[in-house]
């Protein structure tokens, strides 16, 4: 799993990119983690992020919904796909 901010929308909300969870379409393996960076570093700091337990639950995982502009946000750059051997 790998976190990245979407620094093209105001806040820079933080994503989450999950390869593991890629079937044919790689705007599945995308999730919003947090609406902006600014509360993404707080919990970090805090020490009350999700990620901060050793085993995350399938209640807490289930809180990171998909991240709507994925699918949009890929096609800009070629309509990368699993299937078209492109990443």
């Amino acid at each position: 799993m790998y976190a990245a901010v979407d620094c093209l929308v105001p806040g820079a909300p933080v994503l989450l990119f999950e390869p593991d969870a890629v079937g044919d379409d790689w705007a599945d393996a995308w999730f919003k983690d947090s609406p902006t960076l600014a509360r993404w570093l707080l919990s970090w700091l805090d020490g009350t992020g999700w990620w901060e337990e050793d085993d995350v639950t399938d209640e807490e995982a289930a809180y990171l919904g998909p991240w709507p502009d994925a699918g949009q946000r890929l096609l800009g750059f070629g309509g990368i796909s699993p299937s078209s051997g492109r990443c």
